[in-house]
């Protein structure tokens, strides 16, 4: 959804590329958007960015943002690693998935 909003703007017209691939292992999302990326470190209205867990909320609210701003936090607490492109409009979300006692 972040790929969609932020870097598509909501607008029908830009796409955002989504691709998975799964094997026995491992699943691998790999999405892009057509934005310009983003500087972590001026985000301000995510959950990540401010030590105070609630700061968020009302950085949100000032900017007139829908409640939000966990996406970066959930990823994060479910992927086994996440590798950006340098202007993080591209993201790969890496899970590795435990050994199948299946043959």
């Amino acid at each position: 959804m972040n790929a969609v909003e932020w870097g598509g703007k909501l607008d029908s017209t830009r796409r955002t590329r989504i691709a998975c691939i799964r094997t026995k292992r491992m699943l691998l999302y790999r999405i892009a958007d057509p934005g310009p990326g983003f500087v972590i470190e001026e985000i301000n209205h995510a959950s990540f960015a401010n030590p105070d867990p609630l700061a968020y909320l009302q950085a949100r609210e000032a900017k007139g943002l829908r409640p939000g701003g966990l996406g970066i936090v959930m990823v994060t607490a479910l992927a086994d690693e996440i590798l950006y492109n340098e202007a993080r409009n591209e993201v790969l979300f890496v899970k590795f998935l435990p050994p199948s006692d299946q043959a």
